[in-house]
């Protein structure tokens, strides 16, 4: 059996030109993982990435405060975040057809973390059942689930102890319906409630993935400062 530990990766800039970012508050949320990692002695046979600049500074940060500031993390694409800004473009005329009480200017929409999410709700659910759309997608819900699935099985092949993935909400939401039998919608609901830079573990058996630990965010609660606990 392999412990999967899978890392949401800290604060992005959200509504910034460059989302695939890091704001400073995700940069310090990543160093408080990392600090409290060594304190408590945490080791891991092998470590993993996405592709994505967030996820890969992420784990940066978390390895230079655990003391290991070297190039031992290895990215695999398996770990990166659905294209949500493919799928934005894609069903924001079907949403605006049904939805013609709700504001659909981007600029509002960025500039209210609510009113996005409420928006961003409606973008998810369209995807997660199939709906007919204006442009083709770079990836379905069916082929999004299975590359997440693969990519575990890919870094547990070898058998190792616990290994380590710096990732983002919707993979980690994949590995949670998959170990608890959820249907798409249920996981998003848990999907929603996720920390930036939480910790969620996993154990992945002959039989399939176990829920050990979702959403732990221990590390930034003893640091007292409220600030740290954050969504998006």
């Amino acid at each position: 059996m392999t412990t999967l530990v899978l890392v949401r990766h800290g604060q992005a800039s959200f509504g910034a030109r460059n989302y695939d970012a890091l704001s400073p508050l995700g940069q310090r949320q990543s160093e408080v993982l990392g600090a409290h990692w060594r304190a408590t002695g945490f080791a891991a046979d092998g470590w993993y990435s996405g592709a994505m600049a967030r996820q890969i500074s992420t784990g940066a940060a978390v390895r230079a405060a655990l003391g290991h500031a070297d190039s031992s993390i290895v990215e695999h694409s398996a770990f990166d975040e659905y294209d949500h800004q493919g799928l934005i473009r894609a069903y924001l005329p079907l949403i605006a057809a049904e939805n013609p009480e709700v504001s659909l200017d981007r600029r509002e929409l960025f500039a209210d973390p609510r009113a996005f999410q409420r928006f961003f709700e409606k973008i998810i659910a369209c995807w997660i059942e199939s709906r007919a759309c204006e442009e083709a997608l770079r990836e379905t819900w069916d082929a999004f689930c299975a590359r997440c699935l693969q990519g575990l099985r890919d870094i547990a092949r070898d058998g190792p102890e616990r290994v380590v993935a710096f990732t983002s909400g919707g993979v980690i939401t994949v590995a949670l319906k998959e170990a608890l039998r959820l249907d798409g919608a249920a996981a998003f609901e848990a999907n929603w409630r996720v920390y930036n830079a939480s910790v969620h573990t996993f154990r992945l058996t002959r039989t399939g993935l176990a829920l050990t630990g979702f959403n732990n965010v221990a590390h930034l609660e003893l640091a007292r400062d409220p600030a740290l606990l954050t969504f998006r």
